[in-house]
């Protein structure tokens, strides 16, 4: 158990990678070529450290500061989020998605990402698990209904909307999953991580993890198999994979 503890503490961190790569698209408005620039200059500021993350956090601050009213500020504050995942504090993460929200109430990148720090950060005794998983469940569902009704505006391209549509709607499945997964209903998960798998293969793994954990190792081998066939898959994430299969072996052998 402790090493599958690990193994998951490190998969949290390639989620971070994840939704650092695709951040969520602006909302359209009428911001003004300042605010352009400046919005500009923050989605180009690389986090690569601590440090980093502490400078793009104080660029976004300093934009909310600067333009209180902008019709961009949610899609800002999201960055903000992106940055405190990066470094890992998961309060300032959570403190910049919920402001993002406030400011953009539709903002479902922002709700699926709440609710994904929510869940990855409740623990087994809290006292108030319950209503935290189901705020984060909320949320995810509420994103899913946003992403649903969402409208193709007439200069985007179908194929291009369409792909984004679902890779959003896979972020949503992923944040259920990992809410089933702090809730101990493994096999749940493991239903939501494969349908998130589209929208980041890393879901392939913790798919096998969670049904391994509801003793479904037939299907946990699948996920996993799929997982470790990806072309160029790096050595570490492939060797996770490998260790889960042969934990899966153990579980199916009764040891």
């Amino acid at each position: 158990m402790k090493n599958f503890l690990k193994t998951w503490a490190l998969m949290g961190v390639a989620a971070v990678g994840l939704f650092a790569q695709a951040p969520a698209a602006a909302p359209a408005g009428g911001p003004s070529p300042e605010e352009i620039k400046d919005a500009q200059a923050i989605q180009q500021k690389q986090v690569a450290s601590a440090a980093d993350a502490d400078a793009k956090m104080t660029m976004v601050n300093q934009f909310v500061a600067k333009y209180p009213t902008s019709t961009i500020k949610g899609y800002i504050l999201t960055m903000g989020g992106e940055a405190a995942q990066a470094k890992r504090d998961t309060a300032r993460a959570q403190y910049y998605y919920q402001q993002a929200i406030a400011a953009d109430p539709t903002s479902d990148y922002a709700m699926i990402m709440l609710g994904a720090e929510i869940a990855q950060n409740t623990g087994e005794h809290d006292l108030d698990k319950k209503d935290k998983l189901a705020r984060a469940e909320k949320l995810a569902k509420d994103a899913m209904g946003l992403i649903e009704k969402r409208a193709k505006q007439p200069q985007e391209d179908q194929a291009q909307f369409d792909q984004e549509k679902a890779q959003d709607m896979a972020r949503a499945h992923m944040t259920l999953g990992l809410v089933a997964m702090a809730d101990q209903k493994d096999e749940a998960a493991g239903r939501e991580f494969l349908q998130a798998a589209n929208g980041d293969a890393m879901n392939l793994l913790r798919a096998g993890m969670a049904f391994n954990n509801a003793k479904k190792t037939d299907d946990a081998n699948a996920a996993l198999d799929k997982f470790i066939s990806i072309p160029g898959l790096p050595d570490q994430y492939k060797k996770m994979a490998e260790d889960e299969k042969k934990r899966g072996a153990q579980i199916k052998a009764g040891k």
